[in-house]
């Protein structure tokens, strides 16, 4: 959830700024409300699949520089009761 959120952000800030650069003079309100809605409503549903592996990775790479990495991947899954 963390990395759909900093990715939608991210990418609205982009369109807002584009926006507006190119409609600065004579702000169009609605239609920037609107593409704002969209793009917050529909890109973390698209964007979901790759920050679930993004986070993945990163919790992957963060439990592997524990100093207890020896143990199995069946220990630490939360449906065998393990613990981290």
């Amino acid at each position: 959830m963390t990395v759909n959120y900093g990715v939608t952000t991210f990418v609205w800030l982009l369109v807002l700024v584009a926006w507006l650069v190119v409609d600065l003079p004579d702000i169009h309100l609605a239609a920037l409300t609107i593409t704002s809605i969209a793009i917050v409503a529909v890109l973390p549903l698209l964007f979901y699949p790759c920050s679930k592996t993004i986070w993945t990775a990163v919790d992957y790479l963060v439990y592997r520089s524990s100093p207890d990495y020896t143990r199995d991947a069946a220990d630490r899954s939360s449906g065998n009761g393990g613990t981290y």
